[in-house]
């Protein structure tokens, strides 16, 4: 079993991570946590605190690495909305053996869990608003680029690209009709750059 004292925290997020996603907050035991982090309780309290207060570590690590991709891949690029359109197809149609589900993490733990655990949710409201943010913020380059409309809803966009991503995905689990998926990116997308004032 790891040590507190030497643990490598970023791996145990990554392996809880991808337990809670797969099976749920309310669905993950703690001997499967225990076991998937190969941590003893005493040291994961310790480390995290409570299950439910290592969900949220795990939440904020989760939304983290989108916001670092976001980073990496889209602001400030050459082409932004080129950019973030392949960003949000990786997002959505990457292999499955880089998602435990075809689910957003956040919009799954909404979905799960009720107001009797209102900090989780209240949580991933929040970061559900920072993605919407990102969004935003993609547009906007995008706008400053000329490559979307000058009187394109920023704001309209990225809702419209929230709603559709959390569609998608769970169509993607409900039918693994990705060819379907990469055909309506590419119309929203479309739509996006074909926008004309009303």
């Amino acid at each position: 079993m790891a040590n507190i004292s030497k643990f490598d925290r970023e791996e145990v997020l990554e392996k809880a991570k991808n337990l809670f996603w797969e099976k749920g907050y309310l669905g993950t035991s703690t001997r499967e946590l225990q076991s998937a982090i190969d941590m003893r309780p005493g040291s994961i309290y310790a480390a995290f605190g409570s299950k439910s207060d290592l969900f949220i570590t795990v939440l904020k690590h989760y939304a983290d690495a989108l916001a670092k991709q976001m980073q990496a891949h889209v602001f400030n690029k050459a082409d932004v909305l080129g950019a973030f359109k392949a960003q949000i197809h990786d997002l959505v149609l990457s292999p499955n053996q880089r998602r435990p589900s075809e689910i957003c993490m956040l919009a799954k733990t909404l979905s799960e869990l009720d107001e009797s655990h209102s900090d989780i949710l209240t949580l991933a409201r929040s970061l559900l608003e920072d993605v919407e943010s990102m969004f935003t913020e993609a547009f906007n380059q995008a706008k400053l680029q000329h490559t979307v409309p000058a009187q394109l809803d920023v704001l309209e966009a990225a809702k419209v690209l929230q709603v559709n991503i959390i569609g998608w995905r769970s169509y993607l689990k409900a039918t693994g009709d990705s060819d379907a998926v990469e055909r309506q990116i590419e119309m929203l997308f479309s739509q996006f750059t074909e926008q004309q004032a009303h």
